[in-house]
């Protein structure tokens, strides 16, 4: 009977137990420009719009030049989404200005060493959204050093707000090799 009882009760604990959900987790607001969400929601647009894209890229002074419609939007603009500065370990990384009240800098500070360098958002006048967004990325190590500079021009196209051109502009160079200049310049009909 005693082994009946302490099974019933250890079955009643661990249903009672197993019914009780964590507290609510607290999603902390974003300290910086959301650059994440307008990037994320362009990907979504860009892919569902399939509009062509010219596109012009050049690796140690040898040019090509395509235009197509197929095209990764997640994989094109992934560059761009690790600008986002509102990740938990960027938190109060950067320091923050605003030359204007249409414009958002960020500059790390002297002590951080993370990949994003600067950041700048300039927003339109009438809807406040990204107009443009530039950064500088930078990676560093005994064997491997990289510069990426990126650039987003977006604006209205056809009553919607859509990025409009990208580049990315840069190098790659190992301890082992010499430094390997890159461009990439995407123009979306």
């Amino acid at each position: 009977m005693k082994k009946r009882t302490t099974l019933f009760l250890f079955l009643i604990l661990s249903t009672v137990l197993a019914c009780q959900s964590p507290g609510p987790t607290q999603q902390q607001p974003n300290l910086y420009y959301d650059v994440a969400g307008f990037i994320t929601g362009q990907v979504q647009l860009l892919a569902q719009q399939s509009p062509s894209v010219k596109k012009t890229m050049m690796v140690n002074g040898e040019e090509e030049v395509r235009t197509t419609q197929e095209v990764d939007w997640d994989q094109e603009l992934e560059l761009f989404l690790q600008t986002d500065l509102n990740k938990p370990a960027y938190r109060l990384s950067y320091i923050t200005s605003r030359p204007d009240s249409l414009t958002y800098e960020y500059k790390i500070r002297p002590d951080e060493d993370l990949p994003v360098r600067y950041l700048r958002v300039k927003l339109d006048a009438p809807g406040g959204k990204p107009e443009e967004i530039q950064a500088r990325l930078l990676t560093e190590n005994k064997l491997y050093q990289s510069e990426k500079n990126l650039l987003l021009r977006s604006g209205a196209v056809g009553g919607t707000w859509r990025v409009k051109s990208y580049q990315i502009q840069g190098y790659q160079e190992l301890a082992i090799s010499d430094r390997k200049p890159f461009a990439i310049r995407g123009e979306i009909n």
